[in-house]
């Protein structure tokens, strides 16, 4: 209860809460954008954090990464175009309500049910992450090879829709891991004497090239501009009956998107069309489904804002990056050196309570700062491609380069972001690649440390519990895309069974 109080000093100061703010602000705005996502607003703003005290860090990427999960709801309700994949469930409902000339009503309900479904979640995410914490202290070597293996088998889950890429670039990645000096013996391995090499390749400018530069090529692809007619956010407001006919729909979606959270890699697009599924089978009005249907958008954006506090729930635990805004932020946390695990709860209690609660009030503020910044949304959605693709590029070189200040940074950002934006053309997924960088170095040194506990037959580890378990999990994710498949399927024939 003290690191609880603790956290609660910290992040009610006034510094904090302005950092709060500007990244929620940030996040919206990114998410707000169709083609950008949170994925590239914590990524830009990775290197910004490096600056800040770690408190001030986490906090401004919780406020990045929550703002960009809601605002992906704006666009597709004036727009009828999802920000995110997430927000397809509210695109149906909200623009059916916009073109009867109730926005207004469709933001603010938008609004209130993602602040309830990030808020819940950040409760999960604060009671349920000290307790795998302390199933963390028994993890040893062993543990943290299947661990880390687990984390890499999230590829074959990010790659569904084709493993033999996401296997392959998750494989060539693993490579890259290994460039720099041997962490047991110092010797320098595929640095061909660059020095710049020696320290291994540098993790946050190859992770916002990768994230933020293919997006600006496309943008290039685009000729001219396109100014699209947005609709007039009109007059804001909430009914009480919205919610107390809808409390069960908004406790069932909320538990749907933590849940769904904590799975590595099934992200809150598939819990934004579970919960809108089940919200509609159960509703007494299923005709309203596709033609504003307020159960419809309740749920979905309760669920797929819940997603964020649920994902945090293994990084912080356990250090399994399941989504690539999860990989982000662990990439963040590792360059303000805080280390995933038990001892992040004991070492670093009085900046992970930080974040823990900070991400509370951050999903406390979205309703506030969303609730403004949808009077102006109008005006930030019709902003030239040209403008936008200007300030990413400046943000993105700038942001490299602050890490160590080093021009071979910004150099491999522009690499990386070349090659990714390679990869997205021929259809290779990039989320991978931050996986096995991140993660290659961890499975390096736990191979060395078990060889050394069990010289003689490697395979004894699989006789320590936590390592089946993991194991177990491991099997999983490498079911999970048959499972997502047919998940998938059953939700799209129950869909076209409604419409028909």
């Amino acid at each position: 209860m003290a690191n609880i109080i603790a956290g609660f000093v910290n992040v009610l100061t006034p510094v904090n809460l302005l950092i709060m703010l500007g990244g929620i602000l940030a996040g919206i705005i990114f998410g707000a954008l169709p083609g950008f996502s949170a994925t590239m607003g914590v990524a830009v703003f990775v290197p910004f954090s490096y600056a800040l005290e770690p408190e001030a860090a986490l906090l401004l990427l919780s406020g990045v990464y929550c703002g960009g999960v809601y605002g992906g709801s704006i666009p597709a309700i004036l727009l009828g175009i999802p920000g995110t994949p997430a927000s397809a469930p509210t695109a149906l409902e909200g623009r059916s309500l916009t073109n009867r000339g109730e926005s207004g009503r469709a933001l603010a309900l938008c609004t209130a049910a993602s602040s309830f479904g990030g808020f819940m979640s950040s409760l999960a995410l604060l009671f349920l992450a000290p307790v795998l914490a302390i199933i963390a202290l028994r993890v040893g070597p062993p543990e943290q090879i299947m661990i880390a293996v687990f984390g890499l088998s999230v590829v074959c889950m990010l790659s569904e829709g084709n493993m033999v890429k996401g296997l392959l670039v998750g494989f060539v990645s693993l490579l890259l891991a290994t460039i720099g000096q041997d962490p047991q013996v110092g010797f320098p391995r595929f640095t061909f004497g660059n020095l710049n090499l020696y320290a291994g390749v540098s993790l946050v400018p190859i992770l916002i090239g990768l994230f933020s530069m293919p997006e600006v090529f496309k943008m290039l692809e685009t000729e001219g501009e396109s100014f699209v007619e947005v609709a007039s956010t009109g007059k804001m407001y909430l009914k009480v009956t919205d919610f107390t006919k809808n409390k069960v729909n908004l406790i069932r979606s909320t538990l749907i998107g933590i849940g769904v959270g904590i799975i590595p890699a099934a992200g809150p697009d598939i819990a934004s069309f579970l919960a809108y599924n089940e919200a509609r089978k159960s509703s007494q009005k299923k005709e309203e489904f596709g033609n504003g249907s307020i159960e419809g958008i309740l749920a979905s954006e309760s669920a797929n804002n819940a997603v964020t506090g649920g994902s945090l729930i293994p990084l912080l635990s356990l250090g399994i990056p399941g989504s690539a805004p999860a990989a982000i932020f662990l990439g963040a946390m590792y360059i303000h050196g805080l280390q995933p695990g038990a001892q992040l709860f004991t070492r670093n209690a009085h900046i992970v309570y930080t974040l823990l609660v900070g991400f509370a009030i951050v999903n406390v503020l979205i309703f506030f700062g969303g609730w403004i910044f949808c009077k102006f949304a109008k005006y930030v959605l019709v902003i030239p491609k040209s403008i936008l693709a200007t300030m990413i590029v400046i943000l993105a070189s700038v942001g490299s380069f602050a890490i160590n200040k080093s021009m071979f940074d910004v150099m491999q950002m522009y690499i990386a972001g070349i090659v990714g934006y390679i990869m997205v053309k021929n259809d290779y997924p990039v989320s991978p690649v931050a996986l096995a960088l991140l993660l290659g170095s961890m499975l390096e040194t736990a191979i060395s440390q078990t060889v050394v506990m069990y010289p003689d037959n490697i395979f004894i580890m699989f006789t320590r519990p936590y390592t089946l378990v993991f194991t177990a999990l491991v099997l999983i994710s490498f079911a999970w895309p048959l499972i997502s498949k047919k998940i998938k399927e059953k939700l799209a024939a129950k869909r076209s069974a409604g419409n028909s």
